[in-house]
């Protein structure tokens, strides 16, 4: 009793402690060892976006970490399951050390590149039915170190420059490929051949500071434990000096260049100059010397208020700032330098899907509470910002992200409402949607048992021969619905059920395919309201409804073999899951009339010396038990006991014969040559005594038979 008081208290503690630490539930503290650190939970436990997590520190991209599970009370855990995640490799299973902590290792993969990082451990406990599934969030930090170390200070105006940065984490380095103007220089970051870039396009002349900031993929923690994903400031002066070639800015400085404006005239700001005439028609070439192809062309029509020239803008052909300036030029003559970005106009042609351990495929059709990769397929992504309607958990993949594909990591709500998740760009909608689809995927069977007589077992414990006593009524499909979206949503199941009975000589008697039917999950299951299935089985399911051959009018040692499986109409042929019991009507003992023959029979009687002459054939009728083997069908253990009337040398009609006599008997017989079921001989050995009814004497004896069965 004190032992049940003790295991309760320590429940009562789990639940207590839930409030510090709410994933954690059996266990009191966790170490996590990694390169010559240990972290604890206890110390260095995080709070980030309303959950908890254990932060550790890490230094290598792959490393081998152990774990180390201190549980509340050992006695209250039975089993402890890490379950396979795409995020590592299992190195050393779990093991109970010194009935203390649970200890295993995993090799973790690119943690960089990690997102959601956690353990998924299925705890088993004496006090609850169902597996505890704990998932042990992990924050990984680093420090991350940027430099610039070029010995360039001067810069020219709308010339961009290339440097090379320093850095001892390029991984977790986001790319910035959009022109950053937040300081006096505008600057973006780039990655190119295992190198960090970063871009400068000075706009302004004088001294100007470079504050450039580093998104980071993880975090650094401050001296308050709190992370940060941007890099301090990375800061530098600079001259920005004239351009060689006066630099005239256009504004906008971004077109999009399709068929309905190619050629026709955009009205644009150009920097004035006093070498520029009114009224006049200029080209815009890619190089300098003569003989370029034209990208642009510029015609200058009038001074504006602001000291600006309003000119038209017509566009032939793309261009981007990276890749040079564009040259003004009267003739083939070059006067001014300028630059801007002529891109194609921006176009998604579809959209592939990414699950964990496939490769990528087109389609978007997504499930409730899945993660999933998404990745925008087109041209000139890179402009647009995307937003998936009723997605919260949503990543942007910045290394894998390119103008033609944009990489996002997204999960797929449990509850989310809508049929389809429509995909923005900056707030307006591009006409495409991920679609939502039903889970319609076989489930182990656990959620059906099977009920007969007071008994109650689940189809995994009765995937085997079950002993059923004497007789039984019915068999009874009893289903849990509530299971069947537990864990890992399913869908509704189609299920199909086949009986076949058969008798002791295993002939058959009665066989039955019952109708197809659809179990659907519980009405507490998240997608409950979504499942279109109407005819769902919400009862116990009768087998003497569909057999001929009721199961309570079967004989002992009939058999009932139940098979349980998916559909394979709805599921396809080899998918799903199959379970087969069988039932065997049973009994330990049977009284039943034997008669045989003894022969040769030794007999001793009492207060006699000696022994008497070897008897002739007898005859004994006998009322005898036999007994059964254990977990054996219809085979009986080769001895019986009995009583009953024994014809002395009843075939021996000699005249002479003066041993002939009946006798009461009490006989043990033995059959060592085992014959078949359906035999009716046999030939036993007998022992026992009785009393012969003539002579008035008690005696003994031993001896062969021949045994016939009635």
């Amino acid at each position: 009793m004190q032992r049940h008081l003790y295991l309760f208290a320590l429940l009562w503690m789990t639940t207590s402690l839930s409030a510090q630490m709410p994933d954690l539930r059996f266990f009191k503290e966790v170490e996590m060892r990694i390169d010559t650190s240990v972290f604890r939970w206890t110390e260095h436990q995080l709070q980030w976006q309303g959950e908890s997590y254990l932060g550790f520190n890490y230094r290598e991209e792959t490393p081998v970490v152990e774990f180390r599970f201190f549980p509340i009370g050992r006695s209250v855990i039975e089993n402890v399951t890490l379950l396979p995640s795409g995020d590592f490799e299992l190195v050393d299973s779990i093991r109970l050390v010194n009935d203390d902590h649970y200890r295993f290792k995993v090799h973790f993969k690119s943690i960089t590149n990690l997102d959601f990082l956690q353990l998924p451990l299925e705890v088993t406990s004496i006090y609850a039915r169902q597996p505890y599934l704990l998932e042990f969030r992990l924050f990984p930090w680093t420090r991350t170190q940027v430099s610039f170390q070029s010995p360039v200070e001067e810069l020219f105006i709308g010339e961009e420059r290339v440097f090379e940065l320093q850095t001892n984490n390029l991984d977790n380095i986001r790319e910035q490929l959009n022109w950053s103007k937040k300081g006096e220089i505008p600057y973006r970051i780039t990655k190119k051949d295992g190198r960090l870039l970063l871009h400068l396009l000075p706009d302004a002349v004088g001294m100007r500071l470079l504050s450039a900031t580093f998104e980071t993929r993880k975090p650094y923690l401050d001296s308050l434990r709190m992370p940060h994903y941007a890099l301090p400031p990375l800061e530098r002066d600079f001259t920005v000096k004239p351009a060689k070639l006066g630099f005239l800015k256009v504004r906008p400085g971004q077109f999009v260049l399709n068929d309905d404006i190619r050629g026709k005239g955009i009205e644009v700001e150009l920097d004035y100059d006093a070498g520029l005439e009114l009224e006049k028609t200029y080209r815009m070439e890619a190089q300098e010397r003569p003989g370029g192809a034209l990208v642009a062309e510029l015609f200058t029509r009038s001074i504006l208020g602001n000291g600006k020239l309003l000119c038209w803008l017509r566009l032939y052909d793309y261009h981007r700032r990276n890749k040079g300036y564009l040259y003004i030029k009267d003739g083939d003559f070059a006067r001014f330098i300028t630059n801007m970005d002529i891109m194609p106009e921006m176009k998604i042609d579809q959209i592939s899907l990414q699950r964990e351990g496939q490769s990528w495929k087109p389609g978007n059709q997504v499930y409730p509470g899945e993660r999933v990769g998404i990745r925008i397929e087109g041209q000139e992504l890179n402009r647009g910002s995307f937003r998936f309607e009723g997605l919260k958990q949503v990543e942007q993949d910045t290394i894998a992200s390119t103008a033609e594909a944009q990489v996002f990591w997204a999960r797929i709500p449990q509850d989310i409402i809508q049929q389809q998740v429509q995909i923005f760009n900056h707030d307006q909608p591009t006409g495409r949607a991920l679609q939502i689809r039903e889970y319609d995927r076989p489930r182990a069977l656990d959620f059906i048992t099977l009920q007969y007589g007071d008994e109650e077992v689940g189809l995994n414990a009765a995937d085997r021969l079950l002993f059923v006593e004497e007789n039984m009524d019915d068999i009874l499909l009893s289903f849990h619905p509530g299971r069947i979206d537990s864990g890992m949503l399913h869908g509704p199941q189609h299920l199909k059920v086949e009986v076949e009975i058969r008798d002791q000589r295993n002939q058959l008697v009665d066989q039955r395919e019952l109708p197809g039917f659809v179990v659907c999950p519980s009405p507490k299951s998240p997608r409950a309201s979504f499942y279109k299935e109407q005819q769902c089985q919400t009862f116990d399911m009768s087998l003497n409804k569909f057999l001929r051959k009721k199961i309570y009018t079967l004989d002992l040692w009939s058999t009932i073999r139940v098979t349980i499986r998916h559909d394979e109409d709805h599921y396809g042929r080899g998918k799903g899951y199959s379970h087969t019991s069988e039932f065997v009507l049973y009994r330990s003992s049977s009284f039943d009339i034997d008669v045989s023959f003894p022969a040769g029979l030794v007999i001793k009687r009492l207060n006699e010396p000696g022994f008497g002459n070897l008897g002739g054939i007898s005859m004994a009728m006998i009322a005898q038990f036999s007994f059964y083997k254990d977990k054996k069908i219809n085979t009986p253990k080769p001895y019986k006991f009995g009583a009953g009337f024994l014809a002395f040398n009843a075939f021996n009609f000699s005249e002479n014969n003066t041993n002939r006599d009946v006798g009461l008997v009490a006989l043990a017989s033995l059959y060592p040559i085992k014959t078949k079921y359906s035999s009716r001989l046999s030939f036993p050995l007998f022992a026992g005594g009785g009393y012969f009814l003539s002579e008035q004497k008690w005696f003994l004896l031993f001896g062969p038979g021949i045994r016939v069965r009635l």
